[in-house]
This record gives structure tokens, C-alpha cells and sequence, in this order.
């Protein structure tokens, strides 16, 4: 039986190291993000998801749900549409005022047409009215994340990066970058004019947050940037200390991975 006491004992993996759980995502099914104000459905949806192999992140308020996406690196993200703070509504705004290309999906026990609508104005690819079976949730996110997971990643009209074969394609031409060097800008592909802090980039390269490893992702960074110099509208950029952006001038680029 679901109560507040088993949940609360339970001691969550992500709660321990924040990098460790953010790198290790990128081996499961995909990162979730799920927003709900009421704490056993949002337990217990996380539980299923979780059961089903994604690694998942629990928000509950509208605020906690878009400082944890400011924060993490997130496959799909989950909206109740009535929570505190900001609503499903607003946060859905918020993260496509950042990233249009994460998939959004509303969950949520209203069921009148006008909300739904308003779930897809704001950016949803699909709007699910909650029941006792979380089947057509699971199914729905496995869809999304299925055709939104291509191989390529298209950053300009002449550049693309195929995350598959460590392939990139430059002005016709074909670079096979080494392993350490694809798994870098896998991640940055799939987080374009976002900061991708430093701490995740070491924990995908090396398995460690170590300091000493910081000097082989400053090398790995900038063989990367040598090579993505050569096409216009494309810039890999440090934040010092902080992490990484790998900037595309949106007049350019063609569409996104």
C-alpha cells in the first residue's frame, strides 16, 4: 500500500550526487522532469516511470519544476497543469522561452476541451487525462522520446553530428571523432545556446567530477571547437568555471536534434 511514510523513508538515488545521477540517464531510456502538487500521485508516478528505466526528477510547484530544468539536462518533461507557483501552463512557456525542442506533455485530471487546447498552445506534444491505469502515460512518453531520439543531429546547413557512429559532417566532408570526444558533443548537441555545466561533462568523459580531469575536457573542448570553427553560425564558448555553450546562430542553423 502507497502511504506518505513509505515514501518518505525511501531514500531516493538522486538525492546523493547530482552529477553522478545526471550522467547516468544518458545510458537509461532518457531523464524525465514530472511537476504534480500531490504527493502520492507525483511518488507514485515516479515510481513507474522509474520501473520502466528512465531516471526521473520530482518537482512540486511550478518554481521547483523550472529550477530544476535551469539545472538539469531532461529528456521530456511532465506537467500537472494545476500546481502552485507557476502552473503547467506557465512553466510549459517558460521552458520553450529556453529549449523548443524538449518534448512537453500535460498530465492532468482536467478534462474540459479549453484546458486541454491550452496545454497544446503552450507547446505539448500530447495531453493525458490521469486515471487509475498509468499505461497510456507510459506508452505516449516511450512514442515521443522514440521520434524524437534521431541519431543525427542537424546544427547547420553544412554541419550535422551523427551521435550513433561519432561521425561529423563538415562542408561535404567526414570527421570520425574518438569516443571521449563524440560522448562531448552528444551532450552539447542535445542542449544547443544552453550552458551545460562542467561537473556533467566530466561524469559523461570520465566517470568522475575530479579536479584533475579538468584538464583533459579542456583539451577534448578544444579539439572540438578547432573543428566547429570551420562553419559559420556555430561558436563552442567556456564559462569560466562553470561549464560550456555551444551557441548556433538561429538564422543559420537548419533544424535541431
Amino acid at each position: 500500500m502507497f502511504t506518505k511514510e513509505v515514501f518518505v523513508q525511501k531514500t531516493r538515488r538522486w538525492e546523493n550526487n547530482i552529477y553522478y545521477k545526471m550522467a547516468k540517464s544518458y545510458s537509461m531510456l532518457g531523464k524525465i522532469l514530472y511537476a504534480e502538487d500531490d504527493f502520492l500521485t507525483r511518488e507514485i508516478v515516479g515510481e513507474k516511470l522509474e520501473e520502466e528505466g528512465y531516471a526521473v526528477v520530482l518537482a512540486k510547484d511550478g518554481k521547483e519544476a523550472w529550477n530544476e530544468f535551469q539545472q538539469n539536462v531532461f529528456d521530456a518533461v511532465i506537467l500537472d497543469v494545476d500546481i502552485p507557483v507557476y502552473n503547467g501552463y506557465e512553466v510549459a512557456s517558460l521552458i520553450q522561452s529556453e529549449n523548443l525542442q524538449i518534448p512537453l506533455i500535460f498530465y492532468s485530471s482536467l478534462t474540459d476541451v479549453e484546458y486541454i487546447k491550452k496545454g497544446f498552445d503552450n507547446g505539448a506534444k500530447v495531453y493525458i487525462v490521469k486515471s487509475g491505469n498509468m499505461e497510456e502515460l507510459v506508452v505516449k512518453l516511450k512514442s515521443i522520446l522514440r521520434d524524437n531520439s534521431s541519431r543525427l543531429c542537424y546544427l547547420t546547413e553544412q554541419l550535422s553530428f551523427d551521435t550513433l557512429t561519432n561521425k561529423l559532417f563538415m562542408k561535404g566532408r567526414e570527421k570520425v571523432l574518438s569516443t571521449l570526444e563524440g560522448k562531448i558533443l552528444a551532450v552539447l548537441c542535445k542542449n544547443p545556446n544552453q550552458l551545460v555545466k562542467k561537473d556533467l561533462l566530466l561524469e559523461i568523459g570520465w566517470n568522475s567530477t575530479d579536479v584533475n580531469w579538468e584538464s583533459q575536457l579542456i583539451k577534448t573542448i578544444s579539439k572540438l571547437r578547432k573543428l566547429l570553427e570551420e562553419c559559420e553560425g556555430i561558436n563552442l564558448r567556456n564559462d569560466t568555471r562553470k561549464g560550456y555553450w555551444l551557441l548556433i546562430d538561429s538564422t543559420i542553423k537548419s533544424k535541431n536534434c
